[in-house]
């Protein structure tokens, strides 16, 4: 009965978004599907009783985002098209539905099985001692190479907007930022000492600072973000509760180091407002800015709707699989460059549902969304059974691509699985520890 309700709540929202929407209600628009995202992110919330509820996130990532987009602030919005409008209703439903049966199905017939580990061991702590150290190290080593080679740094180059771009090597680059998980592990490493009375140390230190450090020399805003909400969440899945005051400090810190970045990367005020074409010219660059690297990626993707007319038959969201395994150097035909279709060359991000729908149409959203919504149901079940720290990693990292869902595909980026493999490495290890200690 639930279940039927939440279907009828969130059908009504979108067709009540539509059609204010074609009558030029943006504002009404925007407020059916920001409603619908902030409804099923406290009605999942009240059930998981986790702050970070995966299909929360999700809610308040893409259909959050599509409320603002349909606000349409700026002159680059158009009208979405029915496409637009189908894929976006479908891929949510599919995706909810579909992690809240496989979850359910695994609790009840328990086919995984689940760590029984004890995660209070103080030998254990060697296992966060070596990633941590032995990744920060590659790492700095990584980055001192191409600077080498590449003879700058970004954060010295002056009046070059995307230095960040042109720094970096083929397959050195990955290990180069490997080290924004690192500031996530030290989270837990943290966590491990607290519950053996234990105060941090001089690695803890090491592992929250030299990543960041490094995001900084880079000029990479994502890196930095990455890394220090990663850091946040892992501490919030571990049952870490911030005071408001705790909240606004780390949240001005970020916005603080992302102005800093930002100027360093010589974007003006007046370069930004030039390229965001916002409808009231006077609109503070604060909001303008946030905005559009939400709004515009919605509208990038109704113009690919309007202007695709070949698909990739499956080549975009294999490009990961292409791409570290090496197939591309062999096959050089499945690394070709498809065009990317965007309402203005400057603005390139896209949304997570973006490279699904290049593949097979409203077909491929689909079939995206049972797939991710399969492996979400599993990583809950997990996330809830397994007493491996490392988990929470994993589940973290999900909780920001998912919160980020409105700015980029993230799961066909090589970089997302290049991360989420070695997260994986570092679970295997410390549960591999057991037999030794």
């Amino acid at each position: 009965m639930e279940d039927i309700k939440i279907l009828i709540i969130y059908t009504a929202a979108y067709i009540l978004s539509f059609i204010t929407g074609r009558a030029g209600l943006s504002a009404l628009s925007a407020a059916c599907l920001i409603g619908i995202a902030v409804f099923i992110y406290l009605k999942e919330k009240q059930i998981s009783k986790e702050l970070l509820n995966l299909r929360g996130l999700m809610a308040l990532g893409l259909l959050g985002g599509e409320g603002i987009a349909r606000l349409q602030l700026s002159n680059l919005s158009t009208d979405w098209t029915l496409s637009t409008w189908g894929s976006f209703y479908i891929f949510y439903l599919i995706f909810y539905f579909t992690s809240k049966y496989a979850e359910q199905l695994l609790n009840q017939k328990h086919f995984i099985k689940i760590s029984s580990l004890t995660d209070s061991k103080k030998s254990k702590l060697f296992i966060f001692k070596v990633v941590i150290l032995s990744v920060t190290f590659l790492s700095w080593v990584c980055f001192f190479f191409e600077a080498w080679k590449l003879q700058f740094i970004p954060l010295f180059t002056v009046d070059t907007p995307h230095a960040y771009s042109y720094f970096h090597l083929k397959g050195i680059h990955y290990f180069t930022t490997l080290a924004i998980l690192i500031p996530g592990v030290t989270m837990l490493y943290i966590d491990q000492r607290h519950k053996l009375s234990l105060l941090p140390d001089i690695i803890s230190g090491i592992g929250l600072f030299a990543p960041l450090i490094l995001c900084v020399l880079l000029v990479s805003r994502f890196q930095f973000m990455f890394a220090a909400i990663l850091a946040i969440f892992v501490t919030t899945v571990s049952g870490k509760k911030y005071k408001l005051w705790q909240i606004l400090i780390l949240g001005i810190l970020l916005i603080l180091v992302y102005v800093i970045i930002t100027i360093e990367r010589a974007h003006s005020v007046e370069y930004l407002n030039g390229i965001f074409e916002m409808k009231d010219p006077q609109t503070p660059i604060f909001i303008t800015q946030p905005y559009m690297y939400i709004a515009n990626n919605y509208d990038n993707f109704n113009v690919m709707t309007q202007e695709l007319s070949l698909h990739s038959c499956g080549l975009k969201m294999l490009y990961p699989v292409i791409t570290l395994t090496g197939l591309k150097f062999l096959f050089p035909s499945l690394g070709m460059a498809f065009p990317l279709f965007t309402n203005k060359e400057e603005l390139t991000t896209v949304t997570l549902l973006y490279d699904a729908w290049y593949d097979f149409g409203i077909a491929g959203v689909i079939i995206f969304a049972i797939i991710l919504g399969l492996v979400t149901g599993i990583i809950l079940y997990v996330h809830n059974k397994d007493v491996n720290p490392f988990s929470r990693l994993i589940y973290a990292e999900l909780a920001f691509y998912f919160s980020f869902s409105f700015f980029t595909t993230w799961f066909s980026n090589p970089a997302t699985w290049f991360y989420l493999g070695f997260s994986v490495l570092f679970y295997m290890a410390y549960h591999i520890s057991d037999r030794f200690y």
